[in-house]
């Protein structure tokens, strides 16, 4: 699904050809979503750090290409083994995250489909 692309206040109809696409980077924690949303936009917006749970809150990058823009959502680490309150809520984020995109990219670390990366995938 598609959306026009529309500067934020404007009130004019969006030119033709104009598409704009928002796309949700989700999987466990430490699989590489916030080096991915780095890489796709092109420069450094998203912390990145071995430790777990670096990413706390939705970061957002966008990549233009022509007439096209893509605004990743880069997500906290969706946890399925922890149900701590700093899980819960990261968790939360995520949800609400999914719930408002165009489209779910879903990270795995290479070659490494665990059964962590199953729950996350089945709750998507």
């Amino acid at each position: 699904m598609r959306r026009d692309m529309r500067p934020a206040g404007a009130t004019e109809a969006p030119v033709a050809g104009q598409r704009c696409g928002l796309i949700a980077i989700v999987g466990k924690p430490n699989v590489g979503k916030s080096t991915l949303l780095n890489a796709l936009v092109g420069q450094k917006i998203s912390i990145t750090s071995r430790k777990a749970q670096t990413t706390r809150h939705r970061i957002t990058g966008m990549h233009t290409q022509g007439a096209t823009q893509f605004v990743f959502v880069d997500t906290p680490g969706f946890q399925t083994l922890h149900g701590n309150a700093l899980n819960k809520s990261l968790n939360k984020t995520v949800v609400g995250a999914v719930a408002d995109v165009d489209l779910i990219l879903f990270v795995v670390e290479a070659g490494s489909f665990t059964p962590a990366d199953a729950r996350v995938l089945a709750l998507l």
